[in-house]
This record gives structure tokens, sequence and C-alpha cells, in this order.
């Protein structure tokens, strides 16, 4: 019987590798999906940077036209004022008055087309610099992937020759009952059923065991039960 727990501790080794191996593996999907993330919080906020590009053009271009129309309505005054057509003072000060007025709001516009072409240019820089984190973070992801495809596949490696490893020592168990408390024990336990004990404290749950276990592991060789998280001790030689 001894000989089974021995045998099953040698499976526990293999399994806390397994597992190990297994964490790697299902870590690694994570690291892509952090930068996956990234990659579509850039494309998000340079689509949001393009739209308002768009709105601004569309914006640029009302005023231009604005800017055209008051133009067209100064010459076509300044033509009534100095075509020699009209002669009343009267009339002549009133045409001075609408050029005046079309004159300023012409100024106007004109600041508010110099504003938006300045907001256009501050925003293609930004546009620029997502463009440009965006080709940083695809090549980041390019390259992680071929590190992450490397990593799975020695990972892979290493699982296939345990898992040979733990089916051989499978075939070494002939207690199938013990194996099956093993088996349920180490679900319960963490990955840990059996623990090598050498000196007065349980390695699985640290606290002090009582003296008669520690003689009968000692002296005795037998295989005790924990009293206090229930793994099964060998005494270690």
């Amino acid at each position: 019987m001894e000989e089974q727990y021995n045998i099953l501790l040698e499976l526990q080794k293999i399994d806390i590798d397994i597992d190990k191996e297994e964490k790697k593996k299902r870590s690694l999907p994570s690291i892509i999906a952090g930068i996956t993330k990234k990659i579509q919080g850039i494309k998000d906020s340079l689509k949001n940077k393009n739209e308002d590009y768009k709105s601004l053009q569309i914006k640029l271009k009302r005023k231009e036209m604005d800017l055209a129309e008051k133009s067209n309505k100064i010459s076509k005054h300044q033509e009534d004022l100095y075509g020699g057509k009209i002669s009343d003072i009267k009339e002549l000060k009133q045409i001075q008055k609408v050029i005046a007025k079309y004159e300023e709001e012409k100024n106007g516009i004109e600041e508010e087309i110099l504003d938006i072409m300045e907001e256009i240019e501050d925003l293609n820089k930004s546009i620029y610099n997502f463009e440009e984190d965006l080709k940083g973070k695809e090549r980041e992801f390019k390259k992680r992937q071929e590190e992450i495809d490397s990593a799975m596949k020695v990972i892979e490696k290493s699982l296939s020759s345990l898992n040979i490893k733990r089916e051989e020592i499978l075939n070494k168990i002939t207690d199938n009952r013990l194996l099956k408390e093993y088996e349920l024990l180490r679900k319960e336990k963490g990955g840990k059923a059996i623990m090598e004990v050498s000196g007065s404290i349980c390695p699985g749950c640290y606290l002090d065991l009582p003296s008669d276990v520690i003689y009968q592991l000692e002296r005795n060789r037998k295989i005790i039960i924990c009293p206090n998280c229930s793994r099964i001790l060998i005494w270690k030689d």
C-alpha cells in the first residue's frame, strides 16, 4: 500500500507540472486580448476624429459659401455706389451703411474660417498621431502573436510529454479506489492531495500536527490523514 501512495506522490508532481503548463496556456490569450482592446480603443478614437474632421470640412465649406455670398453682395452694392446711376445722397449713404454692415459680417466670417482651419490643422495632427499609434500597436500585436504562437508550441510539447509520463504512472496504480480518492482530494485541495512531512507542521495547511501523528509517520512509516486539512501525509526520508 505504501508503494501505491509513493506512486500517487509521483503522479501528483506530474499533475502539478501539468496544471502549471495549463495555467500558462490559458494566460497567453489574455495578452493578445489586452493589445486587441487597445487597438480597438485607438480605432474608435480615430473614427471619432475622422468624423469630427468631416464635420469641420462641411462647416468650412458653408462658411466659405457665406463669405462668397457677402463678397458678392458687397461688390454689387459697390457697383451701385460708384456706378453713377444713383445720385441721391441719402440713398448713397444708405448703401454705404449696408456695405459697412456686410464688411463687418465678412470679417467675422473670415475669423471663423481661420478658427475652423486652425481646428482642422490640430485635428490633422491628432489623426496622424492616432494613426501612428495604431501602426505601432498593430506591429506589437503581430510580434506578440508570433511570440505566443511559439510559446504555445513549447507548452503543447511539454504537456504532451507530461501526459505520456502521467499515463505511465497511472499504469502502475492498481488500487482504483485510492486513485479516485486522490483525484477528488486533489480537486478540493488546489492540486495538492498528498504532502511529504519532515517535521511537526503539515506542509498543506501549515498547522502543527499532533505528536502521535508525527510518531506514527516518522517511526512506523504509516500513511496518515492530516487531522486539520484531510490531506494524505507521507513521511519524507
